[in-house]
């Protein structure tokens, strides 16, 4: 398999499986928040969309760089880090703002850890099962 197919295969990899874990992730926190059925579905919708961009990226640092399980585990973290940050730049609107909002990213931090993470070390998976040099 050359390698775009390797980095192309790993992105959608972790495009899908990000996207499934934190939709999965944050419709089972609002349910047993006691939210309305339809409420924690559009919520798990758009939580899954974001998680789905920040899953492709993951998948393709994880293709690029070639990256085992401890590195897909590594860029997951990051990934995390990634989304909470994109959450403080685009919702401060000055750079006031920036440590009230990085604390108030608590719950985005929870919601995407383990869904980015897992995200990583699947993709890692897949990637080694599929592509054998």
């Amino acid at each position: 398999m050359p390698i775009t197919a390797r980095i192309l295969l790993s992105g959608a990899i972790g495009a899908i499986v990000c996207a499934i874990l934190s939709f999965l992730m944050f419709f089972l926190l609002t349910i047993f928040d006691n939210q309305k059925l339809v409420e924690a579905l559009a919520y798990g919708l758009i939580v899954g969309m974001i998680g789905a961009f920040i899953g492709a990226i993951i998948g393709l640092a994880v293709g690029i760089g070639d990256l085992g399980v401890i590195g897909g585990a590594i860029v997951g973290v990051l990934g995390t880090l990634l989304g909470v940050g994109i959450y403080v730049y685009s919702t401060a609107e000055t750079s006031g703002q920036y440590g009230y909002f990085l604390s108030e990213s608590r719950i985005i931090f929870i919601v995407l850890s383990l869904p980015t993470i897992l995200t990583g070390v699947i993709t890692a998976l897949l990637k080694n099962l599929i592509y054998k040099p």
